[in-house]
Parts: structure tokens; sequence; C-alpha cells
């Protein structure tokens, strides 16, 4: 076991620093996709930029828009305004192109009093918005912000500047709207545009087959559909996945069936998003068998496996325990043309983890790395677990605190736990410490729950009790609670709970006070009946959490009042 943990800390001196993503997101989006907006060149201005202003001008929209696709909203801000210098100097404003690429950037990340500063400035200098600049504002006030009397007036403004809304205008609308559940009002919104001439397309109405499934009504959306196809517009197969993940949630797997048939029997051919979305589904259910069948379907079709459709089949394997044939199809995946990406090795690697078959764990990873496939948190987070379920939590706590890979809650929280478990408290204590005051994760519930129950098994309510109320700074956490109270009630720590009680309605959680009661007298009770010589504790509680004048259930007798 010594030349195994060996391993296992070696093996982390050569690894890559891993992706920022920690999730295993599939490659199934769960909203649409946005409504294509042509971005229309830019007029010229009365003046044209000197040739070399016009190529900082191309390099810096370039520049932006990739800043803006990495989430780096400030740094877009910072070049346009080294370009806004540039153009100064040079007597011309920036292009309107430039000016959108500010606006969707602000607006993608709900920036909206900036992107209207930035909006009224392109005005102020001169440059004519195009339509462009419009939807951006439409898309910001119907999607981000839901202020849709702001999107109206957007779209009216449009004509005081000569431009007329596009389909991409009314379809960013309507789907804002869905989004928000206001499907009425939607259609009111496909009413408008055909008065306007302007015909709804196949993305004007998807956002409304995807609001009435999100409502449950899912023969509504069947009916759309159908009504798409007379009124010249047929669905395409995001409304058709649309459809099927609905059924798919709903369990409703014969309809599936139908609509694939429907699909085909018109000509068209189901992607692989598609099969991905039905056989994750008929796996989540437990119906790995029917997954597996199904994607033999996808490969008779001759469609391509994506990285999900990977991960999915190998989550079927692994839950039959079918390892002798997951794992080959994850070396071989590259002989076979399979995206194997890290989510493929994550599923099998968790699965694993679970079995207690840590060092396969440790294999897999090191073949993943020989791949060049790099980790993300996730993976590493599955490695620590199964290092913790060996018992080698030395080895976890040293890569952990040699920083080799950015370790989230997560990481703490499997480590605490781990300490926990072993008797090794205050291990489990200095690693919150570090995770804090070192490493600067806050902590989350899960985090607090360990540590008050942890703190509370060897006798430290007043440290549980500090604990909690540090919780209370997020939010009252009725489980937390209940886990601080069981454990103060069968150790007759009266005191605590009455100070627990205390610091909750010292803070303002007013909107919890009969839960938060009515636990506290249940936990009594639980151990009263078993040891009833101290149900006299009981009224010591109640004396001390009601006190003077306090009513338990005032909301109800003011009700009871107002009906009087």
């Amino acid at each position: 076991m010594a030349s195994s943990s060996a391993a296992a800390a070696a093996a982390f001196v050569v690894l890559p620093f891993p992706s920022p993503s920690s999730s295993d997101d599939s490659d199934d989006a769960d909203t649409l996709p946005p409504p294509p907006v042509a971005e229309p060149e830019a007029a010229s201005p009365h003046h044209p930029p000197p040739p070399q202003l016009h190529q900082l001008e191309r390099d810096c929209n370039l520049a932006m828009k990739g800043l803006a696709r990495a989430g780096d909203v400030d740094q877009v801000v910072h070049l346009f305004s080294d370009l806004m210098l540039s153009a100064t100097s040079a007597g011309v404003p920036p292009s309107v192109l430039c000016y959108n690429t500010l606006l969707n950037a602000l607006a993608e990340d709900g920036r909206a009093v900036e992107a209207r500063r930035v909006f009224d400035g392109m005005l102020a200098a001169g440059v004519a918005p195009n339509a462009s600049s419009f939807n951006i504002l439409v898309k910001l006030y119907a999607w981000r912000t839901a202020e849709f009397h702001l999107a109206y007036d957007e779209i009216h403004a449009m004509r005081r500047h000569g431009l007329v809304p596009d389909v991409g205008t009314f379809s960013t609308l309507v789907t804002g709207l869905c989004r928000a559940g206001k499907l009425d009002e939607a259609w009111g919104v496909l009413d408008w545009m055909l008065q306007e001439g302007c015909r709804p397309m196949v993305h004007t109405y998807t956002p409304i087959v995807q609001g009435y499934c999100c409502q449950g009504r899912i023969e509504e959306a069947t009916n759309l559909i159908g009504f798409m196809e007379e009124a010249g517009c047929p669905p395409n197969a995001v409304t058709y996945n649309v459809l099927i993940r609905a059924l798919c949630d709903d369990a409703r797997f014969d309809e599936v069936k139908q609509v694939l048939a429907e699909i085909e029997s018109k000509g068209h051919k189901p992607s692989t998003v598609t099969y991905n979305i039905y056989m994750d589904a008929l796996s989540k259910k437990g119906m790995a068998k029917e997954a597996l069948k199904q994607f033999e379907v996808l490969q008779g079709k001759g469609l391509h496996p994506t990285a999900f459709t990977l991960s999915i089949i190998l989550n079927c394997l692994c839950c039959n325990s079918r390892f002798s044939q997951a794992i080959p199809i994850l070396e071989r995946s590259a002989e076979l043309n399979w995206c194997a990406a890290v989510v493929a090795y994550n599923t099998v690697m968790s699965r694993l983890c679970d079995m207690g078959r840590w060092p396969a764990v440790l294999e897999l990873l090191a073949n993943m790395i020989k791949k060049c496939i790099v980790p993300n948190t996730r993976t590493f987070n599955i490695f620590i677990h199964s290092l913790c379920i060996a018992e080698k939590l030395s080895v976890a706590k040293k890569l952990v605190y040699n920083q080799g890979f950015p370790a989230n809650v997560v990481t703490y929280n499997t480590l605490i736990h781990s300490f926990y478990l072993s008797g090794e408290a205050c291990e489990a204590e200095s690693l919150f410490a570090y995770m804090t005051e070192i490493a600067n994760i806050a902590p989350d519930e899960v985090t607090y729950t360990i540590m008050v129950d942890g703190l509370c098994r060897q006798g430290k309510f007043d440290k549980a009790t500090n604990c909690f109320k540090e919780s209370l700074k997020d939010k009252l956490s009725k489980d937390l609670l209940t886990t601080l109270l069981n454990r103060l009630a069968r150790s007759d720590r009266n005191g605590n709970i009455l100070v627990t009680f205390q610091e909750i309605e010292r803070q303002g959680f007013v909107c919890g006070y009969n839960m938060i009661f009515e636990d506290t007298v249940r936990s009594i009770c639980q151990v009263g009946f078993r040891q009833h010589i101290k149900m006299f504790n009981l009224q010591f509680l109640l004396d001390g959490m009601l006190g003077p004048g306090k009513e338990v259930y005032r909301e109800a007798r003011a009700h009871k009042g107002q009906g009087k």
C-alpha cells in the first residue's frame, strides 16, 4: 500500500493545470440559441477614418469579441476606452460595429446601466445606431433584466431613427417573454409582427413551444408544431428537441418514438443531440439497456457520437457494473473516432470511486493525462474522494496544500468530512481554518453542516453554536439548524439552544420564526419521550424562547383578527 501511496503522490508532479470548468456539462443546451442577428456594415461617416485607425478598429473589435466570449467584460471596457482615445485624437468616433461589440458584452453581463450609458454616448458622438444596436438593447431588457416595457420602448425608438424592426428583433422579445412565462403576451407580439408585415420564422415559434413544455402543456406544444407545418414554417431540429426533452422529462417514451418516426417520415434526420436527450433520459430512469439500444440506432444512422454521447453510454455500462466494457471504450476512443473528453473520464472515474476502486481511478487519471486530455476540478475532486475512501488522507491533504490544482469548496468538504469520520477532529478544524483564511474559499451550507455535526460529536457545543452563527451571514439553513438542534437537545445543552434561537431572531430571520420554534420543541420532545425525566427542560426553553409578550403564531392570529 505504501508504493500505491507514493505512486499517487508522484502522479501529480506532472499534472497539467486543469481547465476552469468543474462541471460535466452536456452538449445539449437547456436554453434556445439566440435568433440570428445580422450585423450590417457600418455606415460611412462624414469623414472616413484614416487607414491606420480603420485597421486599429478592426483589430480592437476582434480582440473585444474574444474577451467578451471569455467573460472578461472589464477588459472589453478598457480596450474600448483606449480605442476611444485613439479615435478622438484622429477627430472621428469609433464605428458602430465597435460600439455594438461593447454594448453586447455589457448586455450579456446584465450591466444595464452601463449599456444604456454607452448607447447614449454613441448618440452623443454622432454615431448612428443600426438595427443590431437596438436588437442588443431589446435582448438586454427582454432576457437579462425582464424590463419588458423598456424592450418595447426600444422597438418603437427604432422607427424614430429610420430603422425597421426585423424578425430578429421580434423573436428576441418573444424569447424573453416565454422565458418569463408570459406566453399570451408572446402571442400578442406575433400578431404585432403580422400587422407590421414581418413574417414569423422558426426561431420565433420555437420559444413558445419551449414555454408550453416548461409549463407542462405538452399537448399545446405539439399542436403548435402542427400549426407551424400548416403555416409554411416547418419546425427544425431545435424545435423537435425541445418537444422530445419535455416528453423525456415526463417519461413518455412511447411518444418520443412516435415523434422520431414522424421526423423521419418528413424526410428529416434526427441529430446526435436528439438521441443524446433520449438516451440520457432513459439512463436516468434506470433504463440502461434501452439507452444502449438507442446508441446502436444512432450508430446505424451514421451519426457521430459526441463527448456527451460517450458519457451517457459509459454511465449506462458503469451502472450495470460493466467496467470491463466501459474502460476499453475509453482506451480505444481515438481508434474508434469517438470524442472521449474529460466528461467521459469523469463518468467512469466517479463510478469506480463509488465502488472503492481507487487504484483504477489513478490508472485512468494517468491514461487521461497521457492522451493530453486536461483534467478539470471535478476530475481532481473524484481523485481526492478516492484517496479519502482508501484512507490516504495525508496524501490527499498534501495535494490540496501544495495547490497543484484549484481546489474548490467541494474538495475541502470531502477532506474535512473524511477527517471527522476518521476521528482526526484537529485536522478537520485545521483544514477549515486553512480553507477560509489561506485559500480564501467561502464555506457553503454543506461545510457548516459538517463542522457543526463534527464539533458537537466532540462535545464542543459552544464552538458548534458559534459556527452556526457564522453561517447566518449567508442565509438560514433549515437542515443545518435541525442538525444543531438535534445534537444540542440530546446533550441537554439548553443554554446553547436559547443562544441559537436568540441569534436567529437578532439577525432578523422573522419569516422562519414558527419553523424554528417547532423544530426546537420537536427536538426536545424526541429526547423527552425516551427519557421522561428530562421533559422539565421543555418548560425552561419555552419560557426562554417566548419571553414576555412573544407569540409564536402571531401571523395566524393577525389574519384571524382581519377576518373578524
